[in-house]
């Protein structure tokens, strides 16, 4: 029997990229600056976690811009929320659509949103020429680029202005669960998650996704979204359940060609139950945390440019002893001489959804103040009179024992008489001494 073996290509997935760290699939979140840091996108059969500290839409819109990115990829998507929360049905309503799509209240305006955008479309005619080479202070990564083909999407830039058109081929691969629906089949709310984990199996052994399979054919990637898990729309939900589906649910992604989005309301459990909160994120693979400013007027006058602060607790780091973002992300700046981490923050414009580094030197930063022209005249008056007076000194005759500063004693003043020894003054002068 010959030892060798026929190499076999595997075929690509669709929507996906190989990370450049370990080649494993990649899916993208619909946001560039996440993916850049989750080093490239969100690993396939891995889960991540985004808690939010406030009653705010922010970790909702992550969620929104994960699944109008799976539409856009033509690949299947498992939405999972409570109808008294908000439904499934709901979520997708609301989808952004990407730039160029129907917009949200009528006409499109013609301006841009804010003045950077103007800058950069119009920055040749408001600079020199001689600068038009030089690369501007950049905060974020760059916009993704518009797809080659049909088949060529990765990452899409949204439009938080537009409202995205579900066809019926979209709607067709859209699988609703209801977490209403569920409870009435379980007795309590620990049989809800255990129903929802057998959903879930179901949904992925009968799509064909699970692994292994034949990699040689055609293969497509499952996009599962889970919004406010624990909420209280969901009933009561205990410690032990929270923990064990998440811990079931990524041993479930595993062996398929899944990946799990999940949003969780960190601040009704963070202050009866911190622990909860850390037994979860080692259940998931990455976890991303949400820092509002909403309820911290300080916070938001001190940074009066962001809405909020970007937390990394935990970054998914399969097929690796450390995360590809250590490596390969640009807004975490690690890899540089400092070998630290940038602050990170997050804000909402009118149009785009953008995360960026929040340093003291970046844009919106708080500019040094002119000088003031009459300080600077009475500083320069007083150094003149200084400096006259000090002439003034010098050209005087110079006392004994005085002398200016920076001048050199004369070597006879340095030099001191020598110090007579006790034996000499005692024999000298004996009837002054009594022993």
């Amino acid at each position: 029997m010959s030892s060798f073996r026929r190499r076999v290509t595997a075929t690509p997935i669709q929507g996906t990229r190989p990370s450049p760290y370990n080649s494993l699939p990649l899916l993208s979140t619909g946001l560039s600056s996440l993916d850049d840091i989750l080093g490239g996108g969100l690993p396939l059969s891995s889960s991540l976690l985004v808690e939010s500290d406030t009653p705010t839409a922010y970790a909702d819109l992550f969620l929104k811009f994960w699944i109008s990115q799976g539409v856009e990829c033509r690949q299947d998507i498992v939405v999972v929320s409570s109808g008294l929360d908000i439904g499934p049905g709901e979520i997708v309503k609301t989808l952004p659509g990407v730039e160029g799509g129907f917009v949200v209240g009528g006409k499109q305006a013609e301006g841009d949103e804010d003045d950077e955008e103007l800058a950069a479309t119009d920055g040749k005619m408001k600079i020199a020429f001689r600068y038009e080479g030089m690369k501007q202070h950049a905060v974020t990564v760059a916009a993704p680029t518009a797809k080659a083909a049909a088949t060529d999407v990765y990452c899409s830039l949204f439009d938080l202005t537009t409202v995205r058109s579900l066809r019926a081929a979209d709607r067709a691969r859209l699988h609703f669960v209801d977490v209403d629906s569920l409870a009435s089949a379980g007795e309590d709310t620990a049989d809800l998650y255990e129903v929802l984990y057998q959903r879930l199996a179901s949904l992925i052994s009968e799509g064909g996704y699970s692994l292994p399979q034949d990699t040689t054919k055609p293969r497509s990637a499952l996009r599962i979204a889970i919004s406010s898990l624990g909420s209280p729309a969901w009933g009561p939900s205990s410690p032990s359940s929270l923990y064990s589906f998440l811990h079931r649910l990524r041993s479930l992604l595993r062996s398929s060609a899944a990946s799990a989005f999940v949003t969780f309301p960190a601040h009704l459990y963070r202050p009866s139950s911190p622990s909860l909160i850390t037994r979860l994120e080692h259940a998931c693979d990455g976890v991303i945390e949400l820092q509002s400013f909403a309820s911290s007027p300080l916070a938001l006058a001190s940074f009066p440019r962001h809405n909020g602060i970007l937390r990394i607790p935990k970054l998914p780091s399969l097929g690796s002893l450390v995360p590809p973002s250590v490596k390969l992300s640009v807004l975490r700046g690690l890899g540089g001489a400092d070998g630290m981490d940038n602050n990170l923050g997050f804000r909402v414009k009118r149009r785009r959804f953008i995360i960026e580094t929040v340093n003291g030197d970046g844009p919106g930063a708080e500019e040094p103040k002119k000088p003031n022209p009459a300080v600077e005249e009475a500083k320069k008056k007083n150094e003149e009179e200084k400096s006259e007076l000090t002439g003034q000194l010098r050209a005087k005759p110079k006392e004994e024992g005085v002398r200016f500063a920076g001048e050199k004693e004369e070597e006879s003043r340095k030099k001191v008489a020598p110090r007579a020894s006790a034996s000499k003054v005692i024999h000298a002068n004996p009837e002054l001494f009594e022993f």
